[in-house]
């Protein structure tokens, strides 16, 4: 058998997937049985039992990757790091693990800690955190820690889960493909204090050079501030050292939109453009490939440490130095095996890997090279310029990633394929220059600095071809994750073009099913669930974000969320993944209440991700943030104004605008006090929709329209600020049900206690985003029908 690990890693991985799936507990009985199969095997080898030895190793490596899992999963579960609960800021010891993760707004620290001051007593205590430090404007520097460095600060836990949503949150699964028991958060860089004067570690002195390299970058490519890069530093900094965290939002949104991000996140290809530069120059120097590739080994390994062992590049490095080893053993190295290798070895180390889209991809990526690369280049025609190898390596990636990626990012794109033709040969030359620059900048940076020029236009290059197909939309889009069982089809008819023909017609039937498969992913065929008026009020944090879906299938969403000083766009990672996961590829109505960020902040990222039929707007100027709007919906979307009066039948539901009207526009000035109010009514169902109006234009929207403003169910205005839903507008409204939209620990201190006082004296059933989640009411036989995503996740 060519490659006799296959087998065995496919079994390691599917006893992985059923234990992610039961998330049953670890039993050692299981280890016995997996140690009693595996010897059976070894036994019935010896005896030439082949048809048994290929079932025991089956099940005992099917075992084995079930009760690693299990072990792993279990030993996360109750790490006390993990299971610690306070309000407020602790104090923490531990040792820095890499150095910061430099971001626009703050910088990540990961630590391993070692002790924990609770209640006023120092416990010990073991796990990693992921610390985030606000940038602040009294540090004059940004933080400067090393691998190794041991330090105390001060930090206040997070909640693992970030916001609850009806649908998984990543965040969870994140961290544990890194190994990170918890996360938290420290508002200045002056709250930790590093105790050790001097860092003698390996860690340390490689955390340093690498450090170093990042100044010598920030020298000839510094940003609008102390903390950034320019566009070019930020797009070199992540190709050479894979650090991707001081990308500026235009060009993370470049990349996403023409499917060639993977070239700025530092991965397997990454690795393999390093690993052909170096054979390219050792060859002119050295005849023996055997000492080429004992030093390329060498030169892989202190490249991983180099870039402090991240993940997706110790993932390629391990795969790379395990050919390499093969092929010091033997000159025949079958890259399957070699994949299955490492496949295995990864696993071992860190099962919760396999959880990771980032593993996922780096495997099918290099599975359907191995697999497809030869089939296509025979099909395609001979063209010079190595057009046909480029374009047979670009096709045989596509077709193993691309469930994956539509399943986990929501993106079909096909400018990929075209523009990694020049984009890839592009990349490998900034990076062979790029690296000389970064040697010439620690030796003669003079020289450094010249070849910085060259870098810059190189990169303006890079980025310049990256948008060249952008106006063609065609050519990527955003759509809902096709189902499982078609990701499951599209790869067992793409597996059966491999199988040689038994019956006639056999090539004709699977490229047919392969096609309709393909055909479902990226069109996504498929209606939206629901035919009942069901309103969502999103857990979007310190914000506010509705969904209505009416009973005809047609859904609106009023405003998105945003934060004021946070480059975290609930619009892009919250509202758009929960209507893609309610199978919307439309928004037919987009509203924006006002145009303060922390409701219209992400509405550009639906306007991105979604046609959208129609967009309301306020008639106040929204400035910046409304002209991204605008730039990002597309000609035929129609724009209306919302004012008093204005009102909508839509499928059977009436949408009327309470506020403002002119006069108000008069009294008031623009900001919350001119938010607009909205009113559904669906049958016996009605819910106001009060924005951030305060207390004077309650008192104002009262006089005007008191008749109208009944409701069941109550938006409560202003997130339950002190200034609004006063004793009379409450007593006019007259809920039944109250919605508080505010994020967890909210420094303003929302709702206030005031508010809530209020609300439970006068019978209202209260339901807060902050505590409960994601609040979905549905239009029921009985009437509403009132779920949390809390009370779903417990």
């Amino acid at each position: 058998m060519p490659a006799p690990l296959l087998l065995p890693a496919l079994s390691f991985i599917s006893g992985i997937i059923f234990s992610i799936i039961l998330k049953a507990g670890f039993s050692w009985h299981l280890v016995l049985l997996t140690g009693s199969l595996l010897a059976a095997a070894w036994f019935g080898y010896g005896f030439r039992k082949d048809r048994a030895v290929h079932w025991l190793i089956i099940g005992g490596f099917f075992l084995a990757g079930f009760s690693l899992h299990s072990l792993e999963y279990s030993r996360h579960q109750s790490n006390e790091l993990r299971q610690l609960r306070s309000e407020g800021y602790l104090d923490f010891r531990g040792r820095v693990v890499r150095s910061p993760d430099r971001r626009p707004d703050r910088d990540l620290l990961t630590i391993r800690v070692e002790a924990a001051w609770v209640a006023g007593a120092e416990k010990r205590i073991s796990g990693n955190l992921r610390l985030a430090v606000a940038h602040s404007s009294t540090a004059q520097e940004p933080l400067e820690f090393l691998a190794g460095d041991l330090v105390e600060f001060s930090a206040t836990l997070n909640p693992e889960e970030s916001f609850r949503n009806f649908f998984p949150d990543f965040m969870p699964r994140y961290l544990r493909s890194q190994r990170i028991q918890a996360r938290a958060f420290t508002k200045s860089p002056l709250l930790i204090k590093k105790l050790n004067r001097k860092n003698l570690t390996a860690a340390g002195f490689f955390s340093g050079l690498r450090r170093k390299l990042q100044q010598g970058i920030e020298k000839d490519f510094p940003g609008p501030d102390r903390f950034s890069l320019s566009p070019e530093g930020a797009v070199l900094e992540a190709l050479l050292l894979g650090a991707d965290g001081r990308l500026t939002k235009e060009t993370e949104l470049k990349f996403q939109k023409t499917g060639l991000y993977h070239l700025l996140a530092i991965s397997g290809a990454h690795v393999a453009v390093v690993t052909l530069l170096f054979y390219s120059f050792l060859g002119l120097l050295i005849i023996r490939k055997r000492t080429i590739h004992l030093i390329l080994l060498a030169a892989l390994i202190f490249y991983a440490f180099l870039v402090e062992g991240q993940p997706s590049v110790f993932r390629a490095v391990i795969m790379a130095s395990l050919f390499l080893l093969g092929k010091l053993i033997s000159a025949d190295t079958n890259l399957l095996n070699t994949l299955s290798l490492s496949a295995l070895v990864l696993l071992v180390l860190n099962p919760f890997s396999l959880e990771d889209v980032g593993f996922q991809l780096t495997f099918l990526a290099t599975l359907s090279l191995v697999l497809f690369f030869k089939p296509i280049f025979n099909f395609l025609p001979k063209l010079p310029l190595r057009i046909s190898e480029m374009t047979a390596l670009s096709l045989a990636a596509v077709a193993g990633t691309m469930p994956i990626i539509i399943s986990n990012f929501n993106r079909v794109t096909f400018a990929s394929l075209i523009l990694n033709l020049p984009e890839a040969p592009l990349m490998g030359l900034i990076m062979a220059v790029g690296y000389i620059y970064l040697a010439a900048n620690s030796l003669l940076p003079a020289a450094g600095h010249l070849l910085s020029l060259a870098l810059k236009w190189l990169i303006k290059l890079f980025s310049w071809i990256a948008v060249w197909l952008e106006p063609l939309d065609s050519l990527s889009y955003r759509l809902p994750a096709p189902p499982t069982l078609v990701v499951i089809g599209f790869y067992l008819f793409l597996l059966l073009l491999l199988i040689k023909p038994r019956f006639r017609l056999q090539k004709l039937f699977t490229a047919a099913g392969l096609a309709v498969f393909f055909l479902i992913m990226i069109t996504y065929p498929i209606r939206p669930r629901g035919d009942r008026l069901t309103i969502t009020f999103l857990d979007v944090g310190q914000g506010d974000s509705a969904v209505v879906e009416f009973p005809g299938r047609q859904v609106m969403v009023i405003d998105a969320g945003g934060f004021i000083q946070s480059s975290f766009d609930p619009g892009e990672s919250l509202v758009s993944p929960y209507l893609w996961q309610r199978g919307y590829k439309k928004i037919d109505y987009l509203v924006c209440s006002h145009f303060h960020p922390d409701h219209a902040g992400g509405l550009p990222a639906l306007a991105r991700n979604f046609r959208v039929g129609e967009f309301w707007f306020p008639e106040e100027q929204g400035g910046r943030l409304q002209e991204e709007i605008i730039r990002a919906l597309s000609r035929k979307t129609v724009k209306r104004t919302l004012r008093a009066g204005f009102n909508q039948t839509i499928d059977g539901c009436r949408i009327e605008v309470l506020y403002p009207d002119e006069q108000a526009r008069i009294l008031f000035r623009p900001g919350n006090d001119l938010s607009a109010v909205l009113k559904i009514d669906c049958g016996e169902q009605s819910f106001l929709f009060a924005a951030d109006i305060t207390a004077p234009a309650e008192e104002y929207l009262i006089s005007r329209q008191a008749e109208k403003l009944g409701a069941i169910v109550l938006k409560v205005p202003h997130h339950g600020s002190r200034s609004s839903t006063s004793p009379g507008f409450l007593d006019k409204v007259s809920p039944c049900w109250a919605v508080i939209t505010a994020g967890r620990n909210n420094i303003y201190g929302f709702p206030d206690s005031q508010v809530l006082e209020r609300l439970e004296a006068a019978g209202v059933e209260i339901r807060r985003t902050d505590r409960d989640g994601a609040v979905r009411f549905e239009q029921g036989q009985a009437g509403l029908v009132i779920r949390t995503a809390a009370s779903v996740a417990d």
